[in-house]
């Protein structure tokens, strides 16, 4: 994948040439700086280099880049907050932005207002080529559909968000599942899964009946307030749980659409969240943040509340030769010998071969969420030039592809401009080892390729950007490419998916019932059992050791007292 970069950006270096004729050596060349503050491993490993060769050709200056990870959003935003963090620019996820905005913390970017973003910059024209065009439209309409009316402080206007942000990765909100043990429990049915939907998480089977007695204790909850509390109010409304029930202002939460019941933070739905979590608890093989897909690889849980790019990960990663896809069981069988050998289904004779995790979206409703760029204020103003072409390097379909690859979620960069761009094509062609002239079929030692996993790039394209689950009829990639059908064939539309905003004030009273649910049901009298027995261990040991030491300086009285007497007898 490497060498399709350094071809792409060799012409490019070639082309800008005459930008850094002037520059007799290294020591003539300026050299500008950049300070970046991301998620951990969201990002592809080379981009750095990739990124310094991109900056050069434009400008004919180096780069020099500061890369900093933050673990959450919260992080994120207590570090900056509270003035502990000097960044240029930053990925935070679309709730956390919506609050850095509220306090008049970012800079507007006006992305896609070519002329406005352009100002301030200093590249080489010519060769400069804005990547805007690039991003999925559908993502900007969510983000505005969602985040039109922000009340910047100090500022009556409402301000849009999408012109301070630029949209990175998004992805859905879903239920990861084995589809092998569901179809032996009987409940990998297409009626089935569609009725109970969220349910599924909470072993209900969307009328208040247990879904199956096989996956109590096998269930696992993100341990995410956010997350768990959008999927728990998705399955209050499908279960008639909030069937007649009215918010402050009079408004039905069954007339909500997904959009505003995940926002919906008052005391009426709070208080029947914290009632589900807290029955849901006796379902549950435990919570996870990390590695529930591993769980579910090992086969120690078979459901989980996951996020698609983790899914996707898992799901490919639990190839198995020995699965049936025709009948869904595990009854692969080797046939033959050597180079002749297959694997075949004992029941129904069909070659085996299938994936034993699937991903489902309920079709009711769901959670869509987006990571995206935004400068701070307090960026250092001679960075700008930097800023603004590593937010335009990213959008280029060769490094969104690049990070698809790296980091398993949905680039916001369009299926449709992924697809088309040739150096994209033979970055996604090499590394699913498909059978196309846009890359050589080498292996690493230089070997010629002879099979592959994908004869052509048309069957690996239906698979990777066209593929839609037959459980949920979803496409897990490209959500918009599903919900823009229209036609009826599938239960799904862009209303279906609600983007989560910030809690404002009422978020202590969420976290307050989130942690209240995580830890009702452990009784303090086990602790208090396991206390009391330590602390008799330790008198024990204390007393143990007294008589011990007691014991000892009594046996050295007598002993010294014995030879006195021998002593005075000899005498």
């Amino acid at each position: 994948m490497k060498k399709i970069f350094a071809i792409f950006l060799s012409i490019v270096l070639l082309v800008s040439v005459a930008v850094t004729v002037t520059a007799c050596n290294d020591n003539d060349v300026v050299t500008d700086s950049l300070v970046v503050y991301n998620w951990a491993d969201y990002i592809y490993d080379t981009k750095l280099n990739d990124f310094k060769d991109y900056y050069k050709a434009l400008t004919g200056n180096n780069i020099e880049i500061t890369y900093v990870t933050f673990d959450t959003n919260e992080t994120m935003l207590t570090k900056l907050m509270q003035g502990d963090a000097q960044v240029d620019v930053i990925c935070p996820s679309e709730y956390a932005i919506q609050k850095l905005l509220e306090n008049d913390m970012l800079v507007s970017l006006n992305y896609f207002d070519e002329q406005k973003y352009r100002s301030g910059m200093n590249v080489n024209s010519e060769l400069y080529v804005h990547n805007s065009e690039n991003i999925d439209r559908h993502i900007i309409e969510k983000i505005d559909e969602g985040f039109s009316d922000i009340k910047v402080k100090g500022n009556d206007v409402p301000q849009k968000m999408s012109d301070y942000l630029v949209p990175y990765m998004y992805g859905t909100l879903g239920i990861l599942y084995n589809k092998y043990a569901f179809n032996e429990m009987g409940i990998y049915d297409y009626e089935t899964m569609n009725n109970a939907n969220w349910g599924i998480l909470f072993n209900d089977d969307g009328s208040g009946n247990k879904l199956s007695d096989g996956l109590t204790g096998n269930i696992l909850m993100k341990d995410s307030i956010r997350d768990s509390y959008a999927a728990t109010v998705f399955y209050l409304k499908e279960s008639g749980k909030l069937n007649g029930l009215k918010t402050a202002d009079g408004k039905l939460y069954t007339d909500m659409l997904a959009g505003e019941l995940i926002n919906a933070v008052d005391d009426t739905l709070i208080e029947l969240c914290k009632t589900a979590l807290t029955n849901q608890k006796s379902e549950l093989f435990g919570y996870e943040v990390d590695f529930g897909k591993d769980d579910l690889l090992k086969g120690n849980a078979m459901v989980d509340l996951a996020w698609s790019g983790d899914a996707m990960y898992a799901v490919e990663e639990s190839w198995n030769d020995y699965l049936c896809p025709e009948c869904v069981t595990r009854t692969g069988i080797e046939q033959g010998s050597g180079k002749d050998a297959v694997i075949v289904c004992s029941e129904c004779g069909s070659e085996c071969g299938d994936y034993e995790l699937g991903y489902y979206v309920p079709h009711s409703t769901g959670n869509i969420w987006f990571d995206g760029w935004v400068v701070p204020k307090n960026y250092d103003k001679g960075h700008l030039n930097a800023i603004k072409l590593f937010i335009n390097f990213l959008n280029n379909p060769q490094v969104a592809a690049q990070n698809m690859l790296e980091i398993g979620y949905s680039s916001a960069v369009s299926a449709d401009a992924v697809r088309s761009d040739d150096n994209a094509r033979a970055i996604l062609a090499e590394a699913y080892v498909v059978n196309d002239d846009s890359w050589e079929c080498v292996d690493e030692k230089g070997n010629a390729i002879t099979e592959f996993d994908y004869d052509s790039w048309e069957e690996f394209a239906e698979y990777y950007f066209d593929y839609c689950d037959e459980m949920d009829n979803s496409n897990w990639r490209y959500p918009f490419m599903i919900a823009e059908s229209g036609d009826g064939t599938y239960n799904r539309n862009l209303e279906t998916l609600g983007v989560m905003r910030d809690y404002g004030e009422n978020n202590k009273a969420v976290v307050t019932m989130w942690n209240y649910a995580r830890s009702a049901g452990v009784s303090a009298l086990p602790l208090l059992g396991w206390t009391a027995l330590a602390v008799a261990v330790v008198v024990g040991i204390v007393f143990l050791c007294e008589y011990i030491k007691h014991h000892k300086n009594s046996v050295v009285k007598v002993t010294n007292a014995t030879k006195s007497d021998e002593s005075d007898k000899t005498e």
